[in-house]
């Protein structure tokens, strides 16, 4: 048996370190409570598309081709519509989209494009095109093509041989590609006015609003025929009234 005196002295040290491990157990709490603590990353799966931060479909299961670009499509108003294969095959998609496409692929380069194929048609609907890095930009914007501004500026004039017909989502023919690569831009109300069937080899000259850049050359039929001295007058939309391009000197004067 321990004498009162023993007892004394373990009680004293049981309590030495319950008091200890107490402190310590606070010192603990008290580090944890003050270490700023990590918000878990968000699960999202971004895409490689710069435009898009998060690609939500899932566009791998529409038919995919694979082809090289033989030119691009601008558009009269100076942006980029399409593109055209080397096999023939007309790519189409939005001009907004195409903002991202003119940087991304350059002609001579090979693709793989996933989109709408059209039946009986060379012609396919982009929404995603991955170049030969392998590296993907995806469409934001489903509707192809693009909508008429006013054109300003002085009427371009080309002449040429059919090379590639043109068609619209509706299968129509809606234009020409030269054998330079100009693109005449015609609309499919005004394919029955021509007097003459467009066929690859027919030759045009071919007069109307457009633009110049660095993507080609594209022009808004005003004027066609096949030769110079005999050309139908297509009936123009929207067209901006005759006179001085915008910003030039004559632009601002008013006849007394």
């Amino acid at each position: 048996m321990f004498s009162n005196i023993e007892k004394n002295k373990w009680l004293q040290a049981v309590s030495y370190l319950l008091m200890g491990a107490t402190l310590m157990i606070t010192h603990t709490n008290n580090v944890i409570a003050k270490t700023p603590k990590k918000e878990p990353a968000p699960n999202i799966s971004h895409g490689n598309n710069p435009n898009s931060s998060v690609d939500v479909m899932d566009l791998s299961v529409l038919p995919a081709i694979k082809g090289n670009v033989k030119q691009y499509l601008p558009t009269p108003y100076g942006n980029l519509g399409g593109l055209l294969l080397s096999d023939g095959t007309q790519i189409m998609f939005s001009t907004m989209f195409g903002e991202a496409v003119k940087t991304f692929v350059r002609p001579g380069q090979n693709v793989t494009i996933r989109g709408l194929k059209a039946k009986h048609l060379p012609l396919l609907q982009a929404f995603l095109i991955e170049n030969e890095k392998g590296q993907k930009i995806q469409e934001d914007s489903p509707e192809a093509g693009f909508s008429p501004v006013p054109i300003t500026g002085p009427d371009l004039f080309v002449q040429g041989q059919v090379a590639q017909l043109l068609h619209n989502l509706q299968g129509q023919v809606m234009g020409v590609v030269l054998k330079d690569g100009t693109v005449v831009y015609i609309r499919p109300s005004d394919i029955g006015k021509l007097g003459f069937g467009l066929q690859l080899g027919v030759s045009l000259y071919v007069r109307g609003m457009g633009s110049f850049t660095s993507m080609g050359k594209a022009l808004q039929a005003r004027l066609i025929g096949q030769t110079k001295d005999h050309m139908v007058e297509l009936l123009q939309i929207n067209a901006p009234p005759f006179g001085a391009p915008a910003g030039s000197p004559a632009y601002d004067y008013i006849p007394q």
